[in-house]
């Protein structure tokens, strides 16, 4: 099955181990030499004023993607949802 970038945006990505959702695809990693997916990068959700000051992005490997639904990505991830990028350090 084939997947375009643009469909996976905004999608939620629920981890498979604990049933959490991690967050919503806001970019995919590609290899330059083979143009493979490496990371699917994840906009994490925030609540209250901290969606206003912080920005935090997770990296999921592309192994870790169990299912690709129509509204949502299952991945099995030990991830402790911390975050890889930060907005401010950018």
């Amino acid at each position: 099955m084939f997947v375009k970038t643009s469909e996976l945006r905004q999608l939620d990505v629920i981890n498979l181990e604990d049933g959490r959702i991690l967050g919503n695809v806001c970019d995919v990693d590609l290899d330059p030499d083979t143009g493979d997916v490496r990371f699917l990068i994840l906009e994490r959700p925030e609540y209250g004023l901290r969606r206003f000051f912080k920005h935090d992005d997770l990296e999921i490997p592309w192994e870790d993607v169990v299912l690709i639904g129509i509204d949502v990505v299952i991945v099995r991830s030990k991830l402790e949802a911390t975050p890889k990028y930060r907005a401010w350090q950018r």
